[in-house]
């Protein structure tokens, strides 16, 4: 019985996967403790040959049979395997001389480990630039989990460096085998639910030869946009990783345009084409756009009914307000007349939007649910007394639900941290006016304390703002407080881990953009209203959670 089994499932490469082969046969860990494991998967070239004439130092076991996919080849090899470890590398891996003993070293010096090492790229001399570009993002992958910048997670685990124990393997049930694409990355999913950690391996390097050219990566990017929708129906927690949770991640104009081709349904192929005629310093962008569109496309292709592909690409949007000014009072980028207030509320109306309270957006988010498309969610700060009189009534008479954030010390008072700014020594609702509002349906949130930058704060500050602003409003109401609002919209993860440790269940921030189904809901985005806003600027930020002002931001 050998340490470790290695396991390479191959398709119609016989010189690829005899360069793998002598590899492994030049390994710095003695032959004696590991085996070497080849699925044939059907292939119709030479590999048969190939097998048949190599004479390794190592325990080699050829596996013949029909062609069944890459995941049920590496499944048929693990069940011959006799390591209490297996390490799975492809077809087209050269694997570096330590790459065995690396592996070997970590799974049994740290028990429980799912093992990753560093695949570097080998490209043909003559490339085209998508591949490129697609090689630049691969770099700067591995970069990051060599530099500790990334902590490695279960979507960094690929077949082509990945060790694991056998027993975990083997009770998790395997590679899925009805996978379109990213069946390594589900895999990796259920062991770190069993409870293996990811370990970055750095001294554990290969080196695949790579041959696809743009068409073809941009087809791989398409099948796996169809697999995350297998993945997600699988497992629903896995939409906070997967590229299916976050389609408004690119910003404003990328965001038009990938709505606009998706719905012409325009191939990828002549978008690839077209990145080469836009130079070296233009097509980088280009490609990151046609790599999100691809993906999206095979999203498209794999939803089929209308609903559930709205709930994907128009996630809710969180709409900010501060203050609202009667006919006296100019309009400035925080104080919104009522007059105008009052017609935004009826357009949303007329335009069929549904106004969801914020407590149903973090339920859904927590759950891993998808949101209602054409949704949008009514956040005010600071909790000014203009809310009560003027904003108030006019959401009341359309039947929408709000969030209010409270400056729980400063209830009662005047606005007295903006020191310079338009909003100074305004008037704060008092309590009175909290319970009346609370009592008529309106929700309150917690704003902190006394609207301090929690980024800037020490621990034991960031704790004390959040919980003693939690219970006075908690004692105030009588009902428990789950949502706050970062000042300023300043935070970071450790003011994230510290709003979860007070208790709250959502946390909202300053960032514009609709809350895709994978936001966390401790950095809810949320979209501002200026009170000098069109009605033109007021429909797009709806729409697309941001207007040409904060995409320029």
């Amino acid at each position: 019985m050998v340490a470790l089994s290695v396991v390479v499932a191959t398709y119609n490469r016989a010189p690829m996967v005899r360069r793998c082969l002598e590899a492994l046969n030049h390994q710095t860990q003695p032959a004696d403790d590991y085996e070497v494991i080849v699925v044939d998967d059907g292939s119709t070239d030479a590999t048969a040959h190939t097998l048949a004439r190599f004479r390794p130092s190592f325990k080699l076991t050829v596996i013949h049979q029909a062609n069944t996919g890459q995941g049920a080849a590496l499944n048929r090899g693990v069940a011959s395997a006799t390591g209490r470890y297996c390490l799975f590398t492809d077809d087209d891996i050269v694997a570096g001389p330590a790459l065995i003993a690396s592996h070997l070293r970590a799974q049994t010096t740290e028990e429980g480990i799912v093992g990753i090492g560093q695949i570097g790229l080998q490209l043909p001399r003559r490339t085209d630039g998508y591949t490129r570009s697609f090689a630049d993002w691969w770099e700067r992958h591995y970069a990051e989990l060599e530099s500790g910048s990334r902590a490695p997670t279960y979507m960094d685990c690929y077949t082509g460096n990945l060790s694991v124990p056998r027993d975990a393997f083997r009770k998790v049930g395997g590679f899925a085998v009805d996978l379109a694409r990213s069946h390594d990355v589900e895999l990796g999913y259920r062991l770190v639910k069993l409870g293996l950690a990811v370990k970055y391996l750095g001294d554990a390097r290969a080196i695949q030869i790579y041959r696809k050219n743009g068409s073809a990566i941009a087809r791989d990017t398409e099948r796996a946009g169809i697999a995350s929708v297998q993945l997600y129906a699988r497992h629903p927690p896995m939409l906070r990783q997967i590229r299916l949770g976050r389609f408004g991640e690119a910003g404003l104009w990328e965001t038009v345009l990938r709505r606009t081709v998706l719905f012409l349904g325009v191939p990828v192929g002549p978008l690839v084409a077209l990145g080469h005629l836009l130079g070296e310093k233009r097509s980088p962008i280009w490609y990151q756009m046609v790599d999100r569109y691809a993906y999206w496309r095979g999203v498209r292709r794999a939803v089929t009914d209308r609903d559930t592909w709205r709930r994907l690409t128009r996630g809710p949007v969180v709409l900010m307000y501060h203050a609202f000014g009667g006919e006296e009072e100019e309009p400035s980028r925080y104080v919104v007349p009522a007059s105008r207030f009052d017609r935004q509320m009826a357009w949303l109306r007329r335009a069929g939007y549904h106004v969801l309270p914020l407590d149903d957006l973090v339920r859904y988010l927590r759950e891993y649910r998808l949101p209602p498309a054409r949704s949008v969610v009514i956040t005010i700060d600071d909790g000014y007394a203009d809310g009560r009189s003027r904003a108030w009534p006019i959401l009341e008479r359309y039947g929408f639900s709000a969030t209010f954030f409270l400056v729980a010390g400063n209830v009662g008072t005047r606005n007295c941290w903006d020191l310079t700014g338009r909003l100074r020594d305004r008037p704060l609702m008092t309590w009175a006016d909290v319970r009346d509002l609370h009592a008529r349906g309106a929700a309150f949130g917690s704003h902190t304390q006394t609207h301090a930058d929690l980024r800037a704060a020490t621990p034991e500050k960031i704790d004390a703002e959040l919980a003693r602003s939690r219970d006075a409003i908690e004692r105030e109401l009588g009902s428990p407080v789950h949502l706050v609002a970062y000042p300023y919209g300043k935070h970071d993860e450790r003011t994230e881990h510290a709003a979860a440790r007070a208790g709250f269940r959502g946390a909202c921030t300053v960032r514009s953009g609709p809350n895709d189904p994978g936001t966390r809901p401790t950095a809810l985005h949320r979209t501002e209203v200026y009170g000098t806003d069109s009605p033109m600027a007021f429909a797009v930020a709806v729409w697309f959670g941001r207007t040409p002002r904060m995409a320029a931001r």
